[in-house]
């Protein structure tokens, strides 16, 4: 997929940012934004949709008068409830392995094959029906967590530049036990994010607020971050 960086409204805040930082401490380090998801639109829109969200309907039922979503980006689908009410008495890491797994088992599909667009962040509604991307997988993890109880605060979307690869990618932490879990799609089981040397953390953000936690140091193609402020387009891996 294609990921906006946004870089040109960011790169003030992201020049007061560490140069360096591990993965494991994006709960104890980064600079916060400012109030507010201006510079993630992508984001807030998810978060807007999610706040509306429904449960499917019978007066949107199909011919086999099966309940449908009207919208299917505010759609709590019936097979989501269904599964986290099988896990909601789980204990708390039970839980994240269930969720990681069922995540994880959607088929990944690039934006510009599922929404023919360069950049596009589903809702879990949509994930669940038609897949999606690095980002998709994180996000419907992060709501899945919500939904089971899970405090927003111990919850990071994390925008990430895998070092093994020279690539940016998105994926869950979750502070819990002490501990700083990784949920990834790259990866089949859950880890503790001291484990994930080659990511280095970008920024995060959950429900409350965003963090900058380094400068990217990375060139892919045709991108350019200038001090002066470039807007830049860079590829997202698996």
């Amino acid at each position: 997929m294609r990921f906006a960086l946004l870089l040109n409204a960011l790169v003030a805040v992201l020049l007061l940012a560490p140069a360096s930082a591990h993965a494991a401490s994006v709960f104890q380090s980064g600079v916060p934004g400012s109030h507010g998801f201006a510079y993630f639109p992508f984001w807030q829109q998810v978060l807007t949709d999610m706040a509306a969200a429904e449960p499917p309907s019978a007066a949107h039922a199909d011919a086999a008068h099966v309940p449908q979503c009207a919208n299917l980006r505010r759609c709590i689908p019936t097979a989501w409830t269904a599964f986290l009410d099988s896990i909601r008495k789980e204990p708390r890491r039970a839980q994240l392995d269930a969720v990681n797994q069922w995540a994880n088992a959607k088929p990944y599909v690039d934006d510009i094959v599922n929404w023919h667009v360069a950049d596009y962040w589903a809702t879990p509604g949509e994930f669940i029906a038609r897949g999606g991307d690095c980002e998709d997988y994180a996000i419907a993890k992060y709501f899945s967590l919500v939904r089971l109880g899970f405090s927003p605060d111990d919850l990071r979307l994390v925008i990430v530049h895998d070092t093994n690869l020279n690539a940016f990618h998105a994926v869950l932490a979750v502070r819990d036990g002490g501990t700083t879990w990784l949920l990834d799609n790259q990866l089949p089981q859950v880890v503790a994010m001291d484990v994930a040397v080659q990511y280095q953390p970008i920024y995060s953000l959950n429900e409350h607020g965003w963090w900058l936690h380094s400068m990217p140091k990375i060139s892919l193609g045709n991108v350019t971050i200038a001090a002066g402020g470039t807007s830049a387009e860079v590829e997202i891996v698996r």
